[in-house]
């Protein structure tokens, strides 16, 4: 029996309004490599809107380069990051059951 199991985590997928067939990949976070890993923390760490912004565009297009060609404005960039941290959030909350039994206890207050 083993001591530990790995449980792995979802990618995250998006697609744009426009076209919805086409579906773009982010990772999961706890999969990221170690340099991904540390480019998320300089996203977290950078105070300039146009440096962080920059970092979000380049860390999106790592993973769905054709989004290059789609005539996304900088603030776009931030809403499917967003969505990215979003999705990622609930996909911890949601495997949690004591998270799930605090929400109920939350409710009935």
């Amino acid at each position: 029996m083993a001591d530990f199991t790995l449980k792995r985590r979802k990618d995250f997928y998006f697609s744009l309004e426009d076209d919805p067939d086409k579906v773009y990949v982010l990772p999961a976070l706890k999969s990221l490599s170690f340099e991904d890993a540390q480019a998320m923390t300089k996203i977290d760490d950078e105070q300039d809107l146009v440096k962080k912004g920059n970092l979000v565009r380049d860390f999106i297009l790592k993973y769905a380069p054709e989004l290059e060609d789609k005539n996304l404005g900088g603030m776009e960039f931030f809403e499917i990051f967003n969505a990215y941290g979003l999705n990622e959030g609930k996909e911890a909350l949601g495997e949690s059951k004591a998270s799930r039994r605090s929400s109920k206890n939350t409710a009935r207050r």
